[in-house]
């Protein structure tokens, strides 16, 4: 439906009339149902002779936009275009103001003259308004009404819609203009070139047949009825010779070369240098049609996945793009800059980093990686974070391989976790032991207090403290351990690149491959940081740690409150952080800081622990944060001991009273810039580490230093240290009966440097060495015995095989993804086909890529969720891309449902509102897909390896078969089996920041970026508790099974943020997608668990069963492929695994399922 020029209309069904009123009037709204889903109402005025809209108000699913010349409001806030919230996006080309809203309503406005309104089909026979009743009837029930004949004016006045005091006449007469053949010759003729035209054709041969039906508009006058138009424009000529106005013919025309454009075809050029000309910024040309979605220097490929009819307006020559980076109009692609972190860098420039340098090359980047060291941590007792950038938690209790050396055993460095808290979540490091050359040569033990400022091993190792706060040991070979004592213990492992791919232990194996991390020496992946880590134990006495599901900031509301405040400093886009944003990521930073200022009895030293790990990070990056502790953590920026000072960055060594009289070895060492107290005017370190000796007493447990004020458990009793002496409250165990077979050993009646229970080995310690440091009492195996893990006494051989804490015999097959590995000696052999991997996206924009990295992002645009077509490869042409678009819903602008466009040679699949369809776009006779529907999803599998599974709703699976490896793009990662390069721009620069690199990955350059994710469990408060108890079903025992096999702290997190953000309608909906997204975790590691029940997320399968009849059932994990009219003979491509939902058993009198009518039916139904 549209309007333009002198007050002409053509409504939905094709009318054209003339209606002159200058009221308020509801262009088109919907009506005849139960709920109004959009209302548009306009308003004209005449300016210098020229009738032009000044003001479009348009509701939309209750957003009430207001267009005027030069301003858009929304909800009655004056808003910046391109605008894009709750479902309706409103951008601005050259020519028109395009607003558009996913109910399927898009209206062009010029700002002058002209609206096209396109609608949906689904609204036929549903609108009122000038635009008509939409029932596919010229004149009836417009014009024609209860056999009532009506004028244009009677129609048009019918539709006004006065303001509350507005009082607006209706417009009574249709001018009428006498138009003779010979025009009176007006006074000089002031009205431009046209008028003169029209002296030239007499009036049948008049401009306007001669333009409509000219050679521009041939493709047009086959599709589009031109007499009324002709007509239009003659009215229209007669009255500018009345008015002195002939710009209305160029309206007219403007309008009949729409209305071409939306019936699909292409008219060409009509303008010229004298009728109706138009200029174009920068170097753009006028084109009557071309593709709206134009090709820019962030998105040079726009065009090709364009859906949109032609329109008019200025567009880039051929060959050139538009640089929307520096908006300097169009350039040649290879002329593109190319942002990074934000700055622009001209085509040939480039940027280096540590570990990588890149060039810009025509708005892509090439990069360069550099052989980079990698850093291995345990900060706050018990985060651990990997060579490969895994992070994990684990609240051990013993001492730990943290790394060693596997291939050459050129070095081993243990670290002892203790529990050093009332809760068993309170865990803390203790000591760090460096062994070298298999434990032959010296041991250092580094415990809290380490007094001395320079002590050298050997000629392999360097130990000396920058700072007061640190420690550092060196060694020759390219092994640096650094320990920070201030605030807590945490300790820093960097390696040399020449260890790549030969290191084992709690870090790591140091490969680039972040999902083989947890694999134990048996030979197998662990699906759960702790089952992983209790294989890295030293000594069999030790327990075993269980998971633990306990969020420790929501057992005080204070510790809460003071946590959220100064943990938000890290992720504060203005905060002391900031500059390192780009960097490092400070999300999982944030989460341990959460988790130790809560934990911990001395919330402020855990929180600085936590900052100052960022802060350290941010400098290995070659960031330094200065000033950070000027609001948080200044306190020990002002306890430095006497003649001491603080200093936020330190690298280089100390002075200290040896190096006076002999050269300082730690001078030629090269190490991350630490902060600490340093000695100050001249004075020198001496033999304490301080300038002045200390005065508050640790007390000595084992030979280890104990600070003011800790707890120790030991033997049964609970022991604190005051004022330098142990305290313990308990009795201590008396010495323990040992059950047979095992015997007492006591260290006492045996001779010096015997070991006791501390090397006892375990089945699962007999790949460990010993560690010892001094012997311990109590029971033991009977020699040639190891003890089995229950109490009992076990021969060698006999030992099982572990995996994911659950035990197997010697011979036992499991299956691990879709391998099998049979237990053999205690080890894995596992058949080494290549799988399929997965890239699952669900709720409210979190996404696990293929490579296993997961990472939440929400925005409002579409998005290239996987395409194979990514620039470098040398496939130019790729065979599949997949958009998702996130439909939002609420005011939080919580997605609801998704709509999915599966692109495949050439057929487009469109996936949303419960359904698929189709759009051919060639002439290709192959269909290159199946699709079937699994329970509650639709599966679509097609030729080349592609498998989507989708819930209808906002869940959605993508399997790609491994030939794909490395060769994709887009929001699921490469594919390269190595996540930290996952977030890999459209420009090919791998970033740190979500949203860049989210951003990156918008199909249209013209929708708005998305900015920071607010955290909608903060904005609606009254949510979190409902939530949080909603959501617990994943850390229950209904999900216990899985537990072991798929860490549920993740999907756990992810649930209570969505189930926070829909507060308006479909809040279940978010929390069982949430918790379903869990529940297919399991599914696909062949664990099935049937959660839903009649109170929490029920699917109501009886809905399908006839009355009286009892075929249908719920099954939580799906049936296998069945037999389907579809697919008659029960083989699928691909056996994928169960997908939950409501399935038939076929009875044998009727075998196939009629995907269709949704019942069993017999071959000749099909």
């Amino acid at each position: 439906c549209s309007t333009w020029g002198n007050f002409h209309f053509k409504t939905f069904d094709g009318d054209i009339f003339t209606f002159p009123g200058l009221c308020n009037y509801v262009f088109a709204s919907h009506c005849n149902a139960p709920y109004e889903d959009f209302n548009i109402q306009i308003r004209r005025e005449v300016v210098a002779n020229t009738p032009t809209i000044n003001r479009i108000t348009m509701k939309i699913e209750g957003v009430v936009a207001e267009l005027t010349k030069g301003a858009v409001m929304v909800d009655g806030n004056r808003v910046q275009l391109p605008y894009s919230q709750s479902g309706i996006t409103i951008e601005k080309s050259s020519i028109y103001v395009k607003v558009g809203s996913k109910i399927g309503v898009v209206l062009l406005w010029n700002e002058k003259d002209s609206i096209l309104l396109e609608l949906n089909e689904k609204y036929a026979n549903q609108t009122c308004g000038l635009c008509g009743d939409f029932n596919g009837f010229p004149i009836y029930n417009e014009f024609v009404s209860n056999n009532v004949k009506m004028t244009a004016l009677q129609f048009g006045n019918m539709q006004k819609m006065d303001g509350p005091t507005e009082h607006c006449e209706d417009s009574t007469s249709i001018p009428t203009y006498n138009c003779s053949d010979n025009i009176p010759n007006p006074s000089p003729p002031t009205s431009f070139y046209l008028l003169r035209l029209v002296y030239f054709f007499p009036p049948k041969d008049d401009i306007c047949e001669k333009t409509l039906t000219s050679s521009a508009f041939a493709e047009c006058n086959d599709l589009v009825d031109v007499k009324d138009y002709i007509k239009a424009c003659q009215d229209d000529l007669c009255r500018s010779a009345d008015s002195k106005n002939s710009s209305c013919i160029c309206d007219t025309f403007a309008e009949y070369s729409r209305q071409c454009a939306h019936a699909g075809g292409q008219p060409l050029d009509w303008r010229t240098s004298k009728l109706c000309p138009k200029k174009c910024p920068y170097n753009m040309q006028y084109q009557e049609c071309n593709s709206p979605c134009a090709d820019t220097c962030t998105n040079p490929e726009r065009s090709l996945f364009c859906e949109e009819h032609c329109i008019d307006g200025c567009f880039c020559p051929p060959g050139t793009v538009f640089d929307d980076i520096n908006n300097s109009g169009c350039i040649p692609q290879r002329e593109c800059s190319c942002i990074y972190n934000g700055k622009t860098y001209a085509t040939g420039t480039s940027f280096s980093e540590p570990c990588q340098t890149c060039t810009c090359n025509g708005g892509q980047w090439s990069c360069q990686d550099k052989s980079c060291p990698g850093t291995c941590s345990v900060v706050g007792g018990s985060h651990i974070s990997t060579y490969d950038k895994k992070h994990y938690d684990h609240h051990g209790d013993c001492t730990y391989v943290l790394s060693k050396d596997c291939k050459d055993e050129r070095f081993t460095i243990l670290a002892e976790l203790r529990k050093c808290g009332l809760t068993d979540t309170e865990t803390c490091l203790k000591s760090v032991t460096l062994n070298l050359n298999k434990g032959q040569t010296g041991e250092k033990k580094l415990g809290l207090n380490e007094s001395r400022s320079c002590i050298s091993l050997s000629a392999n190792v360097t130990m000396f403290r920058p700072s007061s706060f640190f420690m550092i040991m060196d060694t020759s070979f390219g092994v640096q351990v650094e320990m920070q004592f201030t605030p807590v213990m945490q300790v820093f492992v960097r390696l040399d690149a020449s260890f790549k791919n030969q290191t084992c232990g709690l870090c790591g194996n140091f490969n680039n491959i972040q999902t083989d991390d947890f694999k134990v020496i048996s030979g197998i992946i662990e699906g759960t940081a702790s089952a992983f880590a209790n294989t890295w134990k030293t000594q069999a006495s030790c327990p075993n740690i269980q998971q633990s599901f306990e969020n420790p900031c929501a057992l005080s509301i204070d510790n809460e409150k003071y946590a959220q405040h100064w943990c938000g400093l890290l992720t504060d886009s203005t905060g002391p952080f900031a500059a390192c944003h780009y960097a490092v990521n400070p999300a999982v930073y944030h989460t341990n800081c959460m988790f130790d200022t809560c934990n911990c009895e001395n919330s402020e030293d855990c929180l600085c622990a936590a900052l100052s790990a960022y802060v350290r990070a941010c400098a290995a990056k070659g960031i330094q944060l200065q000033g950070w502790r000027t609001d948080v953590c200044s306190k020990y920026t002002t306890s430095c001991p006497k003649s001491l000072s603080y200093s936020y960055t330190i690298s280089s060594c100390q002075p200290t009273c040896r190096s006076l009289s002999e050269p300082d070895v730690t001078c030629n060492i090269k190490f991350v810039p630490v902060d600490g107290c340093t000695c100050v005017n001249g004075t020198y370190m001496d033999e304490s580490g301080k300038c002045v000796p200390a005065n508050e007493c640790p007390c000595y447990y084992r030979g280890s230093p104990i600070p003011f004020g800790e707890v120790v458990h030991e033997n049964g009793r609970v022991c604190t240290c005051v004022q330098g002496i142990l305290n313990c409250i308990g009795a201590p165990n008396p010495t323990p009966v040992c059950e047979s077979p095992m015997v007492y050993f006591d260290c006492k009646n045996n001779t010096a440097g015997a070991t006791g229970t501390e090397c006892q080995k375990s089945c699962q310690t007999l790949d460990m060495q010993c560690y010892s440091s001094q012997c311990t009492s109590g029971c033991v195996c009977p020699d040639g015995l190891v003890l089995d893990g229950n109490g009992g006494c076990i021969p060698e051989e006999e030992c099982p095989c572990i995996h994911n804490e659950a035990m197997y015999q010697p011979g036992e097959k499991i299956n691990f993804d879709c391998n099998t590995c049979v237990c053999k000696n205690r080890k894995w052999e596992c058949t080494k086909d290549q799988c399929l991997g997965t890239c699952a996206v669900y709720g409210d924009g979190h996404y696990n890529t293929f490579d296993d990295k997961r990472f939440s992002f929400n925005g409002n645009c579409e998005y290239t969720l996987v395409q194979d077509h990514c620039g470098k490869s040398g496939t130019v042409n790729g065979t599949f891309r997949v958009v998702t678009e996130n439909i939002p819903c609420g005011n939080t602008g919580t997605t609801c449902s998704k709509s999915i466009k599966v692109f495949l040679e050439s057929y487009e699949l469109i996936l949303g509102e419960e359904r698929v369809s189709v759009v051919k776009r060639g002439q290709d006779d192959e269909v290159p897909y199946t699709v079937r529907s699994m329970g509650m999803y639709l599966v679509i599998e097609t030729k080349s390896g592609l498998i989507l599974m989708w819930d209808k709703k906002t869940s959605m699976f993508i399997k790609l078969s491994p030939g794909f490896k490395g060769q994709v793009c887009g929001l699921c990662g490469n594919y390269d089996g190595n996540s930290i390069n996952d977030f890999t721009t459209r420009s090919q620069s791998v970033v740190e920041n979500v949203l860049e690199f989210g951003n990156s990955w918008k199909v249209s350059s013209t929708c708005p970026d998305a900015s920071s994710v607010k955290d909608p469990c903060s904005t609606n408060p009254y949510r979190k508790s409902w939530s949080e108890k909603q959501c617990s079903i994943i850390n229950s025992n209904v999900f216990a099974a899985c537990h072991s096999q798929v860490e549920p702290a993740k999907y756990y997190q992810a649930c209570v943020t969505d189930a926070c953000a829909c507060d308006s309608g479909g809040d279940c909906d978010c929390l069982c997608t949430a918790v379903a997204a869990y529940a297919q975790a399991c599914s696909e590691v062949g664990v099935c668990v049937a959660w839903r029940s009649p109170t929490i997320c029920p699917l109501f399968c009886d809905y399908y069963n006839q009355q009286g009849e009892c075929e249908w059932h719920y099954k939580p994990c799906g049936a296998s492929c069945m037999k389907t009219c579809k697919n008659p003979s029960g083989k699928c491509l691909n056996d994928l695994p169960g997908l939950e939902g409501c399935y038939p058993n076929c009875p044998p009198d009727k075998p196939y399922f009629h995907e269709d009518q949704m019942k069993c039916v017999s071959l000749c139904d099909c």
